[in-house]
């Protein structure tokens, strides 16, 4: 090694390395480099007593070959040879070694070799500002360019774009943008990108635009740029307009380019217009690039196209914790837990590990598909890890937790993050919603109290989940309470929160309120119509459903299946059974709807208290549920409203052949054949259930009084009045027995009590 650069005395005196590391040095197998003439190979042993001749030709090309390869040896070895043989410290010489002290982030070294070059061109000084400039030591790059400024040097495109690049306040930014329409350049490409940056990144988006009208000949740099901010901005229809005159302008885009676009639309974008999109990128060329496929996987899993996100996945020549976590995603989005947790336990096997937004997707899959064991494996690895600080993976621990019916765990984890937000909150809501235990609904709007105390503010989820626990509580004062706060927050307003107050007062039992907040919304969803069509079928109102179906079919809404369904519940709670049936029977081919399992049993509901049950038992068998036990339960009960001991007898058979195993099915039997007066056969069906041990769990009754919530089960007794409640329980049986002339039907009531 000396002999190729001499001494190492010689070398630059800034910091001395050992030359022998040179030959350590390794280059990236995918390099590209220029050329070096008279060289066979990246060992100096080869070179020649030629090697001052070829060192004064290629040093340049050498100083690039530093920089790629990552070797900073290799350029302090090279400066040490320029000084050994008295190269001219020119502005050509001192701009390329600036460039490289630079690059390695020496900028005391670089700002010393500035200072020795003693004639200084723009190149110069504008490298030297770059160099400061990757450092983010902004306040040195404005110094800088004043000192430039005062000498007299003359500001080029590239100068004022470096410049700009470290403008992060629009003072400054504005300063510069007057500094280069004085210096006549405000419609070079490369000063005009670096405007855009800079206004869209300190928020003015419109003057960015400005800036991009007046740039004259745009590059797909410049293009690219504006469809990333467009994007940024949820534009979606203003960055389609610039891709699109990209492609009419004869540019070529690049994988960047539909990256940019492909994110910016993936939200709103249709199915035809993403496969144009990725069948663009394929005809470009650019589709085996992995950040682009990533954008088209995800693409895919927004819009629920889970076999083309699989198809996308497998094609990609190189995939990154990026591929897989999209893909997770789109299988939680699809609702395709089970798959997401499988593609969790491949990416392991791989041994790639997992960030924190790799193992959000993960947990949403585990609640999705109801996975708790493993969703405990996982808190443990993010306690071993220490991600049990990132709030995302709090959040989701908390909703899988809550959507497992493990309401004290999600409790446990919440209590124990101390940097609560909305969203958490909105997660532990599910809990409250999913758990059995009525005590814990009293928690939620304490504990929403308290965060409310705490100055988190509520969103419009917030607002939907509090009004649904009030709802399913049929707590009308909470409610009400709920409403008069989203009055006062503005949320009122929005459809979400007016969808959820039509359906709490519906199910509180306040019909008219429903109504009055209907009719009060400034615009109407296809939510909202569902919503009060449903109110008035679980109020009995079926004419008036039948009505507003009406109603909501000539305002243009199209129903769905869950209008149909609350259509055909309102015809069965009053009768209609002929509207109902008409409505079956023309759902799929007036509205494009199949009929599934739910809409079979709404029939053979309407059908059996029409008195019909032998069109209903026939209705089932011919059905694509024959052997359903929901139907067949159905038929059951309605046979039991009818009194027909014939029809009971053969659907509770066939009800009991089809759910041998299950409790419910048993108790409802044994009160069918009770309220047919088959007593005997109601102590046989309860007697098998105990040989079985079979048991069901005790169905739940509260009523609200002075705006506490009391709960009731079967035999209970934990009310503190529960006394005073039978004793009172036991007046109104004797009350009963006493007008009733007939004995049996006495007893008979007892027993269904």
């Amino acid at each position: 090694m000396e002999a190729a650069f001499g001494a190492t005395a010689l070398l630059h005196p800034f910091k001395p390395p050992n030359p022998l590391l040179l030959t350590k040095a390794k280059l990236p197998d995918n390099a590209k480099y220029p050329s070096l003439k008279r060289v066979h190979s990246c060992s100096f042993s080869s070179i020649s007593t030629n090697k001052e001749l070829f060192l004064s030709e290629d040093w340049p090309h050498l100083l690039k070959l530093s920089i790629g390869s990552g070797n900073f040896l290799l350029g302090q070895a090279i400066h040490a040879f320029l000084i050994k043989y008295n190269s001219p410290n020119d502005a050509f010489q001192g701009n390329n070694l600036i460039n490289v002290y630079a690059k390695f982030n020496e900028l005391e070294d670089a700002r010393k070799l500035f200072d020795e070059i003693p004639v200084r061109n723009t190149i110069t000084w504008t490298t030297l500002i770059k160099g400061y400039l990757d450092n983010e030591d902004f306040e040195s790059v404005f110094r800088i360019a004043h000192d430039m400024y005062f000498y007299g040097e003359k500001f080029n495109e590239h100068t004022c774009s470096v410049i700009l690049q470290a403008c992060k306040d629009l003072i400054r930014g504005e300063q510069i943008h007057g500094f280069v329409i004085k210096s006549g350049i405000e419609d070079n490409v490369f000063v005009g990108t670096s405007l855009i940056s800079m206004y869209s990144t300190s928020g003015f988006l419109n003057e960015a635009e400005k800036v991009f009208e007046n740039i004259g000949l745009k590059d797909v740099r410049c293009l690219n740029y504006m469809i990333f901010e467009y994007g940024k901005a949820g534009c979606m229809v203003k960055a389609f307009r610039v891709f699109i005159d990209m492609l009419s302008s004869g540019l070529e885009p690049t994988d960047y380019t539909f990256t940019n676009i492909i994110s910016t639309c993936s939200e709103n974008v249709g199915i035809e217009e993403g496969r144009q999109l990725h069948g663009l990128a394929v005809k470009y060329g650019v589709i085996n690039v992995t950040s682009l496929g990533n954008a088209v996987i995800t693409m895919y899993g927004k819009l629920g196209m889970v076999e083309d996100s699989e198809r996308m996945f497998y094609s990609l020549s190189e995939r990154n914790l990026i591929s897989w976590t999209a893909l997770i995603s789109g299988y939680v989005r699809s609702g395709c837990g089970e798959k997401a947790v499988d593609m969790f336990l491949e990416l392991l096997d791989q041994g790639i590990y997992c960030d924190p937004g790799c193992l959000v997707n993960v947990l949403d899959g585990c609640s999705e598909c109801k996975n708790l064991d493993l969703g405990v494996q996982l808190h443990a690895f993010v306690i071993k890890v220490g991600y049990l600080c990132d709030g995302n993976i709090v959040t989701a621990l908390v909703d899988m937790y809550s959507k497992s019916d493990k309401l004290k765990s999600a409790k446990i984890v919440f209590d124990g993050f101390s940097n609560k937000h909305i969203a958490l909150f909105n997660a532990i809501l599910v809990g409250f919603m999913e758990t059995t235990n009525r005590d814990d609904d009293e928690d939620a709007m304490v504990l929403f109290c308290q965060l409310r105390l705490g100055g988190i503010k509520p969103d419009l989820v917030t607002f939907s989940r509090l009004l649904s626990l009030s709802a399913n509580q049929a707590c009308l004062v909470k409610g009400k309470s709920l409403h008069a706060y989203t009055i006062k927050t503005g949320f009122v307003a929005d459809l979400m929160v007016s969808n959820a107050l039509i359906t709490m007062y519906a199910k509180c039992g306040s019909i008219e309120d429903a109504c009055q907040m209907f009719n009060g919304m400034n615009g109407h969803d296809s939510i909202s119509w569902n919503a009060m069509v449903s109110a008035y079928s679980i109020h009995g109102q079926g004419k008036m459903a039948l009505l507003l179906f009406e109603e909501m079919k000539g305002e243009g809404f199209a129903p769905d299946e869950i209008t149909i369904l609350a259509i055909l519940q309102a015809c069965s709670y009053t009768g209609l059974w002929q509207d109902g049936l008409c409505l079956f029977n023309e759902m799929e081919s007036n509205y494009g709807i199949r009929p599934v399992i739910e809409h079979f049993a709404c029939m053979v509901d309407l059908l059996g208290k029409a008195g019909h049950l032998p069109e209903a038992m026939n209705f089932i068998n011919n059905s694509p549920f024959p052997d359903s036990p929901l139907l067949w339960r159905t038929l059951v009960s309605v046979c039991k409203l009818q009194g027909d001991s014939d029809f009971g007898m053969l659907a509770s058979k066939k009800l009991l052949d089809l759910s041998p195993e299950e409790a419910g099915s048993y108790i409802l039997v044994s009160n069918t054949y009770a309220g047919l007066g088959m007593l005997d056969e109601a102590a046989k069906v309860r007697t098998t259930m105990n040989d079985l041990k079979l048991s069901k769990v005790a169905g739940c009754s509260w009523i609200e009084i002075d705006n506490k919530v009391h709960c009731f089960v079967a035999s209970g007794k934990d009310h503190p009045e529960s006394r005073e409640i039978y004793a009172k329980l036991d007046q109104l049986m004797d009350e009963i027995k006493w007008k009733t002339s007939d004995t049996n039907d006495a007893h008979l009531i007892g027993e269904i009590v």
